[in-house]
């Protein structure tokens, strides 16, 4: 069984800010409530083909996948696809802008692999939950760090 998950949140923020921050997998772990850590694997600029590896915390158990960048517009849209790993994931991020802001859209679809299969609904149901509570977490994140400069002499 594929699990979908959608959520949808507004970002003061720029699109080109918020984009630039989502789109480079170090910072998954300060917003991403289930991943543990994540790294490049390829050095070079963030495009189609570069890899990246994560660490996630799951129904208590972690999941290390490796994922390759398959989609890539900046600032606008980017898909990661997992290519090694506990799973078969698509993620898509999209940044919208409004106004003097952004909607930025999260959507994943995809499955466990092996064993762990039948453990997919579960998941899911999960992980749609922390997804609105990660684009919450990427809203704060993004505005109190441009608080923050705004305050700087």
């Amino acid at each position: 069984m594929v699990a979908r998950g959608r959520m949808t949140g507004r970002i003061d923020r720029a699109a080109e800010d918020v984009f630039a921050y989502v789109s480079n997998v170090e910072n998954n772990p300060e917003w991403r409530t289930a991943v543990i850590e994540t790294r490049w694997l390829d050095p070079g600029p963030i495009g189609p083909g570069r890899r990246g590896q994560q660490t996630s915390r799951i129904l208590g158990r972690r999941y290390t996948v490796i994922a390759e960048v398959v989609d890539w517009d900046p600032p606008r849209h980017l898909s990661w696809a997992t290519t090694a790993g506990g799973a078969d994931v698509r993620t898509h991020c999209r940044v919208e802008v409004d106004g003097d802001g952004c909607i930025f859209t999260l959507e994943s679809e995809g499955e466990f692999a092996g064993a762990w299969r039948s453990l997919t609904p579960i998941a899911a149901a999960m992980l749609r939950r922390q997804s609105g509570a990660d684009i919450d977490r990427l809203r704060r994140v993004l505005e109190e760090r441009e608080s923050s400069r705004s305050r700087s002499p």
